[in-house]
């Protein structure tokens, strides 16, 4: 196993893999040892559902927006914060499930994140590749039919797992001045330093050619040697695009019995 900072730092999503599988052994040592990641009060409110089937992989990549890594990795793992348990575990002793506030609601997510998290630096470290899906949000209500998942339970994000057949470049992140902060939160140099970031951005070519740029809301032109991160972000922020949005998403967490008050 490689060194731990190392395999952090060099984290890329891969969205092309070999046809190989998984061997079970790897991918159950994978789903178990992520487990004991950090857990709130002990709730473990997460569910994992592990896709392989490739007919479901196929429909899955339709309801992501048309992801074909979806329908091509080995194993598409769906991350679900999960209140469905504990409710039942409630109704077995006799209490009343008080599930009105938000805060248990936000519990699951990070639950369900931080085991997700785990998922992908267990698998790379085993020599996989992963690539998380936000995507999965786009179509939440047809996801949750076609996995049957229950009531207090919905798809947070989906992890493609298989074997890497690409060495996509690793996207430079900010820097640590940007995003760390000792005793206060300081952003007195925010300016500066994030437009020394969208040079270094730039450097890579990350955001050069064809359908690699987002259309501004306004419908505003900015010459190529200008977009870079800032631009592409404010663009996706600043966006109307329902797929961007996701403005379904109370009604959905609402219908789907997840406290928000």
């Amino acid at each position: 196993m490689q060194n731990i900072f190392s395999l952090l730092r060099n984290h890329r999503s891969i969205r092309k893999f070999k046809p190989e599988p998984i061997p079970d052994e790897l991918l159950d040592n994978i789903l178990n040892s992520a487990r004991q990641a950090p857990t709130s009060s002990n709730l473990q409110a997460y569910s994992i559902v592990v896709v392989q089937d490739q007919d479901k992989k196929k429909t899955l990549a339709h309801l992501c927006g048309d992801q074909p890594w979806v329908a091509s990795c080995a194993a598409f793992v769906v991350m679900c914060p999960d209140l469905h348990r504990i409710e039942r575990v409630c109704r077995m002793r006799g209490y009343q499930f008080n599930d009105r506030y938000i805060d248990l609601s936000i519990i699951a997510v990070v639950d369900a994140a931080l085991v997700a998290q785990n998922i992908l630096i267990a698998a790379e470290a085993n020599g996989l590749g992963a690539c998380m899906i936000g995507s999965i949000r786009i179509n939440p209500d047809k996801v949750c039919e076609l996995l049957k998942l229950p009531n207090k339970v919905f798809p947070l994000v989906g992890i493609c797992l298989g074997y890497p057949d690409q060495e996509p470049m690793i996207k430079p992140r900010f820097q640590p001045e940007i995003v760390i902060h000792h005793e206060e939160y300081n952003d007195d140099n925010f300016e500066s330093l994030i437009a020394e970031y969208d040079k270094i951005v730039k450097a890579t070519g990350l955001y050069d050619g064809p359908g690699r740029k987002v259309d501004a809301p306004d419908g505003r032109v900015v010459p190529d040697k200008e977009y870079s991160w800032t631009e592409h972000i404010a663009r996706r922020s600043a966006s109307n695009e329902p797929r961007s949005l996701r403005a379904h998403m109370k009604r959905f967490l609402d219908s789907r019995g997840f406290g928000l008050e």
